[in-house]
């Protein structure tokens, strides 16, 4: 009888005396030696197929990584402007804007193109106030600045007493007040109540005389609006754009 033991990949036949017998003509260690030379080719065959494999995994694994595609130093086409496309920086200096038109130069008031008005505008303190008023009667616009020339007259036509001086008084600031048709400037008036001058006042006048800022002519008015010079105090501010 035959015990067939298979284990390591090797198989290993173990003879009993039948087989012994009935083969007397074969030396004993016959077969196993075959036996061993079938192990041994299969054995071989199987070991260096799966060396091939090692070695082609051996190759796989210790192959360089790949590095990063050489840069060729020429940028994508889309990164630089066309010199041929204008919208992409290439094209010549933009557009100048449109000048902004200077308005129209606007030339001083002259006292043929103003009238003349005062007005009472109250009594502070010791002090008495008036509105002088000049508005532009032309049909332009034009500028006054500064202080207006004023004076009183009599009847005759003979100056009383002094021109005013100047004051800071009103609402005036010293700039250019622009008149359009019709508006008015503003400067203010100023003398002395009767009641704390003891009486000491000047004739009384028939007109007032300005000189409009800046001219050499002058405006009248005859409405003088119970104004009268005491106490020798008669001041005049500059020209504003509002009442005091």
């Amino acid at each position: 009888m035959s015990h067939t033991h298979q284990g390591d990949g090797r198989t290993r036949r173990r003879s009993g005396p039948e087989e012994a017998r009935g083969r007397p003509g074969r030396p004993w260690g016959v077969v196993p030696a075959i036996a061993c030379v079938a192990v041994l080719t299969a054995c071989g065959g199987s070991g260096t197929a799966d060396t091939g494999a090692a070695d082609r995994s051996g190759d796989t694994q210790t192959s360089p990584a790949a590095g990063p595609a050489a840069s060729t130093g020429t940028p994508p086409s889309s990164a630089a402007p066309s010199a041929e496309d204008p919208d992409e920086g290439g094209g010549g200096p933009p557009a100048s804007a449109p000048a902004t038109p200077r308005p129209a130069a606007v030339g001083r008031c002259e006292a043929t193109g103003l009238a003349l008005t005062l007005k009472a505008h109250g009594q502070e303190m010791n002090s008495k106030y008036f509105d002088l008023r000049l508005t532009n009667t032309g049909t332009e616009p034009c500028d006054l600045v500064g202080h207006p020339g004023v004076s009183l007259l009599d009847a005759g036509g003979e100056r009383v007493g002094e021109p005013a001086t100047r004051s800071s008084d009103g609402a005036g600031g010293g700039g250019p007040v622009r008149l359009r048709p019709g508006q008015a400037a503003h400067a203010t008036v100023k003398t002395a109540g009767e009641g704390v001058t003891d009486g000491r006042c000047w004739p009384e006048a028939a007109t007032l005389l300005v000189y409009p800022p800046g001219s050499k002519q002058t405006v009248t008015t005859h409405g003088l609006d119970g104004l009268r010079v005491c106490g020798d105090s008669f001041q005049v501010g500059p020209v504003g754009d509002r009442a005091p």
